[in-house]
């Protein structure tokens, strides 16, 4: 499969695309490329097997889909720990160096990688590594911007874009804050934000919210 296929598989399983249909507005925004290129690719991955979609609504990873964006996204994962711990790049520095090296590491190398490093379970945004924990993140995860008001929730995972990356730490939402979103204006499409880990309270716009994964601690 060719590495722009690929990228389009990790974005929709990153995006909740093995639960939920994501529009093609939305991985267009995300890989920054324009709607109509994306629905292209779609027709592609759907006559491939490897993505089912439905006019007007969006797009789902098939099971075969689902299978093969996580054993990229474990790869993709695996060299963001080894960069941030072995190399000393930033959080926000990783995700472009990773990109390149994932679609050249082979199921082998990915094996001894993650045997070197000591089998770590999470990378540096919080994703699961080992397919049986991502599995079980994916489920209990849900993204911010879906959240009801005044429920408790834990971070676990930022969507792992460079800019995004730095957005939330200026905002200083971390890995496993807990946080609640208190008011919502719609008319600002902004989410105010009290940080229980923190002490403190910041804003966010929806756009930025749905990129932010959390699991609901009030249920």
């Amino acid at each position: 499969m060719s590495p722009t296929k690929e990228d389009y598989l990790k974005v929709l399983f990153e995006l909740g695309a093995w639960k939920i249909q994501v529009p093609n507005k939305e991985i267009a925004e995300r890989l920054n490329i324009s709607p109509p290129t994306v629905t292209e690719m779609m027709n592609s991955l759907v006559k491939a097997g490897w993505v089912e979609y439905t006019p007007y609504k969006g797009s789902m990873l098939s099971d075969a889909g689902a299978e093969y964006a996580k054993k990229l996204i474990r790869k993709h994962r695996l060299w963001e720990v080894f960069l941030v711990d072995n190399l000393g790049f930033n959080i926000d520095e990783v995700h472009n160096e990773a990109e390149v090296l994932e679609h050249s590491t082979s199921d082998i190398l990915a094996d001894q990688l993650e045997k070197y490093l000591g089998y770590p379970e999470h990378c540096p945004h919080g994703g699961a590594i080992p397919l049986e924990l991502m599995d079980t993140q994916e489920k209990v995860s849900t993204r911010l911007s879906d959240i009801k008001n005044d429920d408790i929730v834990s971070i676990s995972r930022i969507l792992n874009e460079d800019k995004l990356v730095q957005h939330f730490k200026r905002a200083n939402l971390n890995i496993n804050d807990d946080i609640q979103i208190t008011d919502r204006d719609k008319k600002l499409d902004l989410f105010y934000i009290t940080n229980h880990t923190s002490g403190e309270d910041t804003e966010l716009s929806r756009t930025i919210a749905q990129y932010l994964f959390v699991v609901n601690k009030t249920e």
